[in-house]
């Protein structure tokens, strides 16, 4: 579809929502609260959802990672190669070396100190998007993972709308959003959001190191609000791109869904239209323009799980 048939696509979409939610209000349409802290109210929208998350087993994330030497500063791809024909064949293995014993022995208590710590060191050896990152992150006794997304007035300084979180438990997947129903509570939307977020927390998005997570830290900022958003992060383009880029047309996010997961969004709003559809809610006090926001932020956030479950299955 051309972009000049979604937008008019779009603009239909509003005018049928206008009509159909026309004098309704959102505890009838989501199942939610309005969430009070004390920066103000925001709207809280929560829903579980059955997800069969797939991980490594933390042993054989473990063993991938002290297989490959290169992890060892001094080694390169032909060293390795020939450490592997004298018998060195883990980092462990190379403990015993005369030359790579103390760096391998460094390596092996930054792996005990902790999972993050790794991740750490992986990524000063290789890029963010390498597979060890992936598997390091495995390691953690308890993996708490956090998707997140969202969805904002524009692409600068302009306020944060919609901010949606999920979590795995138990096969399932807890969606919450903190939607803004008015642009003067936007630090307890913020401040909910971080509410969220613990110390063993895994962030996980869709190029957030680039946009979501510095546009948050902006409006953190803006508001003076104190928040210490240094967790392990798996940023999932870097690794779809890795994985899927010379495959696929491209690794925009529906690509993904609808090449990986076989899926095709309906009555989905542009990314790019997503300000004007709350703004037209804004002025109208009309809650149509929000249902489909708020439904592509949770299709957004299940569909990161899916692509984490399925990157695993792939390194």
């Amino acid at each position: 579809m051309s972009q000049a048939n979604e937008i008019i696509d779009a603009y239909n979409l509003m005018e049928d929502l206008l009509k159909k939610y026309n004098g309704q209000d959102l505890d009838e349409v989501f199942t939610g609260e309005y969430l009070k802290t004390q920066y103000g109210y925001c709207y809280k929208i929560e829903e579980t959802l059955k997800l069969k998350m797939k991980t490594i087993n933390k042993n054989k994330a473990l063993l991938q990672i002290l297989m490959d030497k290169k992890l060892i500063p001094g080694i390169g791809s032909v060293k390795e190669e020939l450490l592997t024909i004298k018998g060195y064949y883990t980092v462990n293995d190379l403990t015993k070396h005369p030359s790579f014993s103390e760096k391998a022995l460094e390596l092996l208590d930054i792996i005990q100190e902790s999972p993050d710590s790794l991740t750490n060191y992986i990524i000063k050896r290789y890029s963010k998007s390498h597979p060890h990152i992936l598997l390091s992150s495995c390691l953690k006794e308890n993996i708490n993972y956090l998707f997140f997304d969202i969805e904002t007035l524009g692409l600068k300084n302009l306020p944060i709308t919609l901010m949606g979180v999920g979590k795995i438990k138990n096969n399932n997947i807890t969606v919450k959003q903190y939607l803004l129903t008015d642009l003067e509570d936007e630090k307890a939307l913020l401040t909910s959001f971080l509410s969220d977020i613990d110390d063993d927390t895994t962030l996980v998005s869709f190029n957030g190191r680039s946009f979501d997570l510095p546009f948050i830290r902006g409006r953190l900022n803006h508001y003076n609000v104190k928040a210490n958003l240094n967790n392990c992060h798996l940023d999932l383009l870097h690794f779809s791109r890795r994985i899927w880029g010379g495959v696929l047309p491209n690794c925009r996010l529906q690509t993904l869904e609808k090449h990986l997961f076989h899926m095709n969004r309906l009555n989905d709003v542009p990314s790019s239209l997503v300000p004007e559809f709350y703004k037209t809610y804004l002025e109208t006090g009309n809650i149509g323009p929000l249902i489909p926001i708020v439904e592509h932020n949770q299709q957004d956030i299940i569909t990161l799980a899916w692509i984490l479950s399925q990157l695993y299955e792939e390194i």
